[in-house]
């Protein structure tokens, strides 16, 4: 279990992403360039949207062929960035399995009933990624993760493309984030 602390931007194209990733440094930071993912998600709510309307989340992400189950649940913030707890963990699972089948014994399944009980799901979107992470270190140590998303999400009301970035502290202060 991990508590998440992250900034989010929308831009309007990825040409902003084709501009910071030759980049060697951003103010003092200099940058490891992780490289490209896809990710498949697909996310779950309730009939009533009692996790949207919570600003949580309960996904099932896929990237490289492995599932991984995951709930995040927003947290007190501060300032232009928020918090979550974010929960995940390794899961041998489909989201059909999710809709027809009782919830796993796994870290964000016990804290999801924990938040809503045992409620019906059903899927509420999916999403495609195209996500680049890059490290901004300090002194060799990895201080934020820079995340370059190119994400179209596709749910009840159609299909909206987006490009973000997010910048992720690991360890780095909330007044350099």
């Amino acid at each position: 279990m991990a508590i998440e602390t992250e900034i989010k931007f929308e831009v309007p194209d990825k040409e902003l992403f084709d501009r910071i990733v030759p980049l060697k440094d951003i103010a003092g930071y200099s940058l490891s360039d992780r490289g490209l993912i896809t990710i498949s998600d697909t996310y779950f709510d309730t009939p009533d949207n009692r996790l949207f309307n919570e600003k949580a989340v309960f996904r099932l992400r896929v990237i490289g062929g492995k599932p991984v189950l995951g709930f995040k649940s927003r947290q007190r913030s501060g300032g232009s960035f928020y918090r979550r707890l974010e929960i995940e963990s390794p899961a041998d699972i489909t989201p059909a399995d999710i809709l027809t089948s009782p919830l796993p014994e796994l870290p964000p399944c016990r804290a999801f009933r924990e938040k809503f009980g045992a409620v019906q799901l059903s899927v509420s979107m999916s999403a495609g990624n195209n996500r680049r992470r890059i490290l901004l270190e300090k002194d060799g140590a990895a201080q934020f993760e820079l995340v370059l998303d190119d994400v179209t999400f596709t749910g009840p009301r159609g299909t909206h493309s987006v490009c973000e970035i997010e910048v992720e502290s690991l360890g780095g202060s909330d007044e350099e984030l």
